[in-house]
């Protein structure tokens, strides 16, 4: 299916590649069979692993080509996630008024239990602990056994008006909880990948480019993009436009002199390409000391 509309098919040719360890693998072309047979078809593809598959592996670490580079991103309204936000805090505020007098019971307890637990605190904070005993005066130890008392009492209170309207106690906590997940959730960033593309493009490009250079003014000699980083694309240089020509002056380094005598071949070779720039002047590389 290459389409969302019913009844379109996208048909194609499928070859089967029986393998001696049992194994099959299945081509898909659209080249009809009149032209190339199955088993031209099979030589093609597997005659495409060295010259591109390959030559696309050994580029793309170095220039990090399976790494998202850049990439534009705006923000904007999600409408369904809205919808779904308003639908829950509309669920929350119902079950809140049909709990009303029981909530308002719970925030009394609350505010018990909120000054009981302070003063339990403070009555453990004055005592001492050894061998595993709390210290605790006669007069303080009766007054944190009463605080404690009271402690439970509210939470048994508490928990008999929860099991009165269990099941709707239990939807508020899930509302409200799925509620504060969501609840900056509107808002989502669109992810524009034309960037991305046109980046990966541009290396792509660059390594060809590399491999160009290597192969017409290098002798086919084999470099990694870091090395051919380090030791020519970071030299320093100074351009000049006379007329139409333009003249770009490299800055040898004199710590590398094997990859200079390199460069200098190189740049020999380049200068007979004669290339043009986008505005149509020549352009010559010079190789001069410092």
């Amino acid at each position: 299916m290459d389409s969302s509309e019913s009844g379109y098919i996208y048909q194609t040719r499928a070859i089967v590649v029986k393998w001696d360890n049992g194994r099959q693998s299945v081509l898909l072309t659209d080249i009809p069979s009149d032209l190339l047979d199955a088993s031209e078809i099979t030589k093609r593809y597997f005659d495409r692993w060295p010259y591109q598959e390959k030559r696309f592996r050994d580029v793309k670490i170095p220039l990090s080509i399976h790494r998202v580079v850049g990439y534009g991103k705006k923000i904007e309204a999600d409408e369904r996630m809205k919808e779904k936000y308003a639908s829950i805090r509309k669920s929350v505020n119902r079950l809140r008024r049909k709990l009303k007098g029981s909530l308002v019971e719970l925030e009394g307890i609350d505010r018990d239990l909120v000054e009981l637990h302070r003063k339990e605190r403070r009555l453990r904070e004055n005592s001492e602990v050894e061998l595993g005993k709390r210290i605790l005066g006669a007069a303080d130890r009766d007054e944190l056994k009463e605080c404690e008392r009271e402690i439970n009492r509210l939470l048994r209170q508490q928990r008999e008006i929860e099991r009165e309207h269990k099941e709707e106690f239990k939807k508020l906590r899930e509302k409200t909880k799925e509620a504060e997940r969501i609840r900056f959730k509107n808002k989502v960033y669109r992810i524009d990948t034309e960037l991305d593309q046109i980046m990966t493009c541009f290396k792509l490009s660059f390594a060809n480019l590399c491999s160009f250079l290597l192969s017409e003014c290098m002798d086919d000699e084999r470099y990694e993009i870091l090395t051919l980083f380090e030791s020519f694309f970071d030299l320093k240089a100074i351009a000049t436009k006379t007329g139409g020509e333009k003249l770009i002056k490299l800055h040898e380094n004199p710590k590398d002199t094997v990859h200079m005598e390199r460069l200098k071949e190189c740049l020999k070779k380049l200068n007979r390409l004669e290339t043009q720039d986008l505005e149509g002047r020549t352009m010559q590389f010079a190789l001069e000391d410092c």
